[in-house]
């Protein structure tokens, strides 16, 4: 029985590895400073799907040169891992919570869209399922992944849009784009950053085993 709690503790440790290198920190990060750039178009030329479109050119942009160098890195420094049983229903219950998180954002602009309800009563009820919404999804990435951080990351991705909202509506104050947006983004970026820092430290890229002569 120790054996196997030492095992599931061994394989615990190289994985949470694997998360250490900080790209996916510096992703989120870039992903709140596209929002920022996404509201930015759609207020200067009151376009909504230039603004979405802009957002998703970035993202994409992002998303696939941050994970390309991630599995570079990963790779030539720490080799393969094979999660077993138990890690890839967690990893499972990690896809179905973002999955999840999805459906909401789809349920929330229906709603908004319904027309049945104040715009006043949408941006004080909106930012708050944004934050529940936000604190859930990245509090269960942060449980099945064993990445404790990402709770803090989850409070900072809830904040954004009540900062950004609810003084406008409830105190006609208008929060910065650079605070609701830019404060947690260098968050994220610079812990991002200071993970990848650590990483190429530790972990240096693995000699390879050379062909021996006949």
């Amino acid at each position: 029985m120790t054996g196997l709690t030492d095992l599931k503790a061994l394989e615990k440790q190289a994985f949470r590895r694997f998360y250490e290198d900080g790209i996916f920190d510096i992703f989120l990060g870039v992903a709140l400073a596209t929002m920022a750039v996404g509201a930015s178009v759609a207020d200067r030329w009151g376009d909504e799907i230039t603004a979405i479109l802009v957002m998703l050119g970035i993202s994409i942009v992002a998303a696939v040169s941050l994970m390309m160098v991630r599995r570079r890195l990963l790779t030539t420094r720490l080799g393969e891992f094979k999660p077993g049983p138990s890690r890839k229903r967690r990893i499972s219950a990690t896809r179905l919570a973002l999955l999840g998180s999805a459906l909401v954002g789809l349920a929330l602009f229906g709603f908004a869209s319904a027309g049945d309800v104040s715009i006043t009563s949408l941006e004080v009820i909106m930012p708050l399922i944004w934050f529940i919404n936000a604190v859930v999804v990245m509090g269960a990435m942060a449980h099945f992944l064993d990445v404790p951080r990402f709770y803090l990351y989850g409070f900072l991705f809830g904040l954004v849009m009540p900062v950004m909202i609810w003084p406008d509506v409830l105190w006609d104050y208008r929060t910065p784009r650079w605070i609701s947006f830019g404060v947690p983004a260098a968050v994220m970026v610079t812990i991002g950053l200071i993970k990848l820092t650590r990483f190429l430290r530790d972990y240096p890229v693995r000699a390879t085993a050379e062909p021996s002569d006949a």
